[in-house]
């Protein structure tokens, strides 16, 4: 009997110690979870947050940091019970609605991340991640003017915030601010040069302005950050090709093949550019390439025929746009270029329908206007071809071609003395063929 008084005697001292020390044992367990947490281990963290939480049940420090770290892992069914446990012990823990907000992001479900977000706010209210947070939740829901209201607090507390300036700048890209706009974005980009989205989204504002070599420079820092971006190859040759860039063009354009083999816009603009610098054969490889990947494509039909134009090859121009027009019919410039082909077959009744319904389509068209009236003067249709002229000097003054080729036009519509005045200003804009002219038929018109 005195045995067993002594081994329940020394059983109750155990379990009072342990319960004495099971405390200390929590917070030790606790601190060593930190440590793994700030470290970035959140496997080792959640274990010894279990461990805490073990010997602690109440504890809510270690439930929140668990919380914290089973997000991320992307656990987010731990993550949310764990956040709830937090709140059903202590509705104002400002951590766990943050933590539980976040979640509720990750599941695009907003309304329940602002509600959330604006209780933290209420408990806490000098937290920039707060306002950011909820003013990301705002934009998502279009609510634009209080998500500008809450950028702006965030930036107050923290005037280095990327993320914030970046979505102050989508905010105010959404009402209208896009000078306001870009300044956020190259705000986000000077305090984190990492923040892809924000080049891609500012890129699109310097194409609006006609920024191309801006553009391109931006797409040189989509790169560095994203070196297989194949979209970004592609648009920075495009914008190479703007400028006239052409080698520089081809480059990108290999890029954005190598990567994507079958994407047919690639091949058309590379042989784009390697039309401009006289590679026929090669572009017409491009464009026959394209074409194989998309017939659906009425530009690439365009562009080919545009390169048998510059090659001299008319006859095969032709039912290239003949192409292109079944697919678009409303191509103006389509229309324009078949004309050209037709007049230099001498095809000049049909060059002139052509020109017709490239007018007809745009009005003040310049070079579809001029180029009737030349087929008209061709088809000794003088009195149309200089009304023709008259259309397009009024809307190019100083083309001294058109002055030269409507004194041309006069001469054969016995009107000498207004050839005259037209050759007369063909000189003065500089055109010397205009001296001979004015030489054999203005004798009697000079002062």
């Amino acid at each position: 009997m005195k045995k067993w008084i002594i081994i329940i005697s020394i059983i109750a001292i155990v379990l009072i110690a342990f319960f004495i020390a099971r405390p200390r044992l929590s917070e030790n367990n606790y601190k060593i979870g930190l440590n793994y947490f700030d470290s970035s281990k959140y496997e080792q963290a959640v274990s010894y947050f279990s461990k805490s939480i073990l010997y602690k049940r109440n504890n809510e420090n270690a439930i929140l940091k668990r919380a914290q770290a089973y997000y991320q892992l992307d656990n987010n069914e731990k993550s949310f019970a764990d956040f709830n446990n937090v709140l059903t012990r202590n509705d104002k823990n400002h951590e766990a609605l943050f933590g539980r907000a976040l979640l509720f992001i990750k599941q695009n479900d907003f309304e329940k991340s602002g509600e959330d977000l604006k209780l933290a706010i209420a408990l806490k209210n000098d937290q920039a991640d707060y306002f950011y947070f909820l003013g990301f939740v705002e934009s998502n829901l279009k609510q634009f003017q209080p998500a500008l209201e809450n950028l702006n607090k965030a930036l107050i507390l923290d005037s280095l915030y990327a993320d914030a300036f970046y979505q102050r700048g989508i905010v105010k890209a959404n009402l209208g601010l896009l000078d306001e706009s870009i300044n956020d974005f190259n705000k986000a980009i000077e305090y984190d040069n990492k923040i892809l989205d924000a080049y891609q989204r500012r890129v699109k504002y310097k194409i609006n302005k006609e920024d191309f070599s801006g553009a391109i420079a931006d797409y040189d820092a989509i790169l560095s950050l994203d070196p297989e971006n194949q979209d970004a190859y592609y648009q920075r040759g495009a914008f190479k090709l703007q400028l006239k860039d052409f080698q520089g063009a081809i480059n990108d354009f290999d890029q954005a093949i190598r990567i994507n083999s079958n994407d047919a816009k690639s091949y058309k603009k590379r042989g784009n550019a390697k039309v401009n610098i006289q590679k026929f054969d090669e572009a017409l490889k491009d464009f026959n390439k394209s074409i194989e990947l998309d017939k659906s494509d009425p530009e690439t039909y365009y562009r080919k025929a545009l390169m048998y134009v510059k090659m001299s090859d008319f006859k095969k121009a032709v039912p290239e746009i003949d192409k292109s027009l079944k697919l678009n019919d409303k191509n103006a410039e389509a229309y324009y270029l078949r004309g050209v082909a037709l007049a230099m077959q001498q095809k000049f009744e049909s060059s002139v329908s052509d020109f017709d319904k490239a007018i007809k389509i745009n009005q003040n068209y310049p070079d579809a206007i001029l180029g009737r009236a030349t087929s008209l003067g061709l088809m000794n249709k003088h009195d149309l071809a200089i009304k023709d002229y008259d259309l397009y000097i009024k809307i190019k003054p100083y083309d001294p071609v058109a002055y030269y080729n409507r004194g041309i036009s006069k001469i054969n519509a016995k009107d000498t003395e207004g050839a005259c005045k037209d050759f007369n200003m063909a000189i003065s804009l500089g055109y010397e063929p205009a001296k001979e002219m004015e030489l054999m038929y203005c004798d009697k018109y000079r002062k």
